[in-house]
């Protein structure tokens, strides 16, 4: 279940308008005309109700939209600017300066 579509909310929300969308979710399907529907919203909201929340589903929660972890890494090493290697010369002079600690 993706909160943010329970919710009908973008990924980007915020506190205050994620609240927002809770209370009135809860207007439209009150415990006792809509169980199902107000389990389903009152789930949704705990799971992004704040911002170290809706940090754990994005990050542990595997039906969570968008890349995982460590796709996002790897997309952010990606974009970095690439760097030469370093000359060998350079690169055993350092092999022998950890190799004499």
């Amino acid at each position: 279940m993706n909160p943010f579509l329970v919710l009908g909310l973008p990924l980007d929300a915020d506190d205050a308008s994620i609240r927002r969308a809770y209370l009135e979710a809860l207007k439209l399907a009150p415990p006792d005309h809509d169980p199902k529907r107000f389990q389903a919203v009152a789930a949704a909201y705990e799971q992004i109700k704040d911002e170290p929340s809706r940090h754990r589903y994005t990050l542990f929660d595997k039906s969570a939209p968008g890349d995982s972890p460590l796709d996002a890494f790897v997309r952010c090493l990606r974009l970095r600017p690439q760097t030469q290697p370093l000359p060998s010369d350079v690169m055993k002079q350092f092999l022998r300066s950890c190799a004499k600690i």
